[in-house]
């Protein structure tokens, strides 16, 4: 059985890597300037090309949704009510110019983006842009998916490679006094059903 998952899985991968261009670069950002930027070797385990909005086809004809081991949310479970008081970050995906292997010399083009949310507890989330968000048309020129302006939980990928590199750029370095530390804008999350829009996603 563990043998068919895998080998499930990498037909998965192949079907995506071979339709879509790869992640080459990913970066955090507060206002215009990343403050983490993760390389081609742990960008490229990540690819929005899966989750609400994109199909594949089976050999026999079957269409589905795939899901991808390098998501970047939890797709399955659905939409979710984001906890009031998180903080919020802007995620920005470059994507390799062709459909081949991401290196670190090779071209990019700016191809999504999303928000990446801290609850008190811990618990990660991922938004999709809502349609009054900047990035919303450079999202849908690659990918509409029905659920613009929702919420999901980040995947468990995401929090083992990107969650560290964050909370390492927001820890002062040992030994120093009033260090600068970023704090992202707080979203107040309203009290609204499952999935809505929220009106005050922050615009950078």
């Amino acid at each position: 059985m563990r043998t068919a998952c895998i080998a499930a899985s990498l037909l998965v991968m192949s079907a995506i890597a071979s339709a879509k261009s790869e992640t080459a670069r990913i970066e955090i950002l507060h206002g215009k300037r990343p403050f983490v930027v993760l390389d081609a070797d742990t960008a490229g385990q990540f690819t929005i090309w899966s989750g609400p909005g994109t199909s594949m086809t089976a050999a026999d004809g079957t269409v589905s949704t795939p899901v991808h081991p390098g998501d970047i949310a939890d797709w399955k479970a659905g939409a979710v009510q984001v906890p009031r008081d998180v903080k919020v970050y802007k995620v920005r995906f470059y994507c390799m110019a062709g459909h081949e292997p991401a290196r670190k010399d090779a071209p990019t083009h700016l191809c999504y983006g999303v928000r990446y949310a801290i609850a008190a507890d811990g618990q990660g989330f991922i938004q999709i842009p809502a349609a009054d968000d900047r990035d919303f048309k450079l999202n849908t020129q690659a990918i509409y998916r029905g659920v613009e302006g929702s919420w999901f939980r980040s995947s468990a990928r995401w929090e083992e490679l990107v969650r560290p590199r964050i909370d390492e750029a927001l820890t002062p370095a040992p030994g120093t006094y009033g260090g600068y530390q970023y704090q992202p804008p707080v979203y107040t999350a309203p009290r609204t059903a499952v999935g809505a829009s929220p009106s005050v996603t922050p615009k950078h």
